[in-house]
């Protein structure tokens, strides 16, 4: 709201009240009492937020997320507005959040999905039912920002270093699957071992699956080998100062941190999961590996120490990809026309 309020653009704040701001992490648990609240204050939420959009003059109603569906999408029906989903990364589509995902499907004139895959969360007989709402539009990222970057980098070329430089980003969890890349690199013969910088950059997610990352670091005895980072305000130097971005994730939407690292230049080995297969093309732009074969993913990253003109090769082509396709101007363009088909079919109703 802040960045919103500074580029002139108006904003209308709406809090949440009563037994909502008590328990908007807990919106579905309790007994039938606490349901029955909730559901009423659900009702006199929307009302609020339809009397907002109504005083706002607002064409359009765009939501993220499935609590969204609940705090919005019934206030945006009621306003006459078209709705536009924006599916966001999400929870599985079971129990109370089905529900709200076939209200979701229901009430939206258009579904917006990161990447094609996203659309099995829903199944396919549902996602069938309404697959002429659905667009896909690829996350756009600051170009000019990271150009920059990269052209101030450009001007003190980087030291000669002895290591090859591994870099992952994401929070530490399960999901992010920084675990399954530390069994990869145990394996690597051991003079590559000794070759290898890991870098691991994000906050924690689950302090119980870090401690048995740094027991299992310590366990191959790769101490001296990985780094754990924490949080960083320094992303893209990091990615400028390294040889390679991982990203073993079990489960994703379409990362900024490896749309970024291709703008720089930096070449990319990714999961075969959510969108990453469908920003990297394999051998070309980077390299996309099954999750369930990790000997592939050793035997992959070991090739690539040995081979500085490989990665040189795809780094470029990825950085020429990366400026054609994710620039935010051509993403706020393909938005833009999904906005212009909601309110054209405003008009036509």
């Amino acid at each position: 709201m802040q960045a919103a309020n500074k580029a002139g653009i108006e904003t209308a704040p709406l809090s949440l009240t009563g037994v909502l701001a008590m328990r908007e992490k807990a919106l579905f648990g309790g007994g039938l009492i606490f349901r029955l609240r909730i559901a009423s204050a659900l009702v006199e939420h929307n009302l609020r937020f339809c009397r907002v959009v109504r005083s706002a003059r607002g064409d359009v109603v765009w939501m993220r997320s499935s609590k969204s569906i609940a705090f919005a999408a019934p206030g945006a029906v009621l306003s006459r507005r078209p709705l536009i989903w924006d599916v966001g990364y999400e929870l599985p589509s079971s129990g109370a959040v089905r529900l709200l995902h076939r209200l979701g499907l229901a009430l939206a004139r258009c579904v917006v999905f990161q990447h094609d895959a996203a659309r099995n969360l829903f199944g396919s007989r549902l996602a069938q039912r309404h697959e002429e709402k659905f667009r896909i539009l690829t996350p756009g990222i600051d170009m000019a920002a990271l150009l920059a970057a990269r052209a101030r980098v450009l001007t003190e070329p980087r030291k000669a270093q002895d290591r090859f430089r591994i870099l992952q980003v994401g929070t530490i969890g399960d999901r992010k699957n920084q675990a399954f890349l530390i069994e990869a690199l145990h394996h690597l013969p051991d003079h590559m071992r000794q070759q290898i910088e890991l870098r691991l950059v994000g906050g924690t997610y689950s302090s119980s699956y870090e401690r048995a990352l740094q027991d299992k670091v310590a366990a191959y005895g790769l101490t001296d080998q990985v780094r754990f980072l924490g949080w960083r305000d320094d992303v893209h130097a990091l990615m400028l100062d390294s040889d390679l971005l991982v990203m073993p994730s079990k489960d994703e939407g379409v990362p900024n941190a490896v749309q970024e690292a291709m703008a720089l230049g930096l070449p990319v080995l990714g999961s075969d999961r959510g969108g990453i297969p469908e920003v990297l093309d394999h051998g070309k732009t980077g390299w996309v590996l099954p999750i369930d074969d990790p000997a592939r993913w050793t035997e992959t990253i070991g090739r690539l120490i040995k081979e500085p003109e490989t990665l040189a090769r795809v780094g470029e082509s990825a950085r020429v990809h990366a400026e054609t396709h994710f620039a935010n101007d051509a993403w706020c363009a393909r938005y833009l026309q999904v906005f212009e088909e909601a309110l054209a079919s405003r008009k036509g109703r």
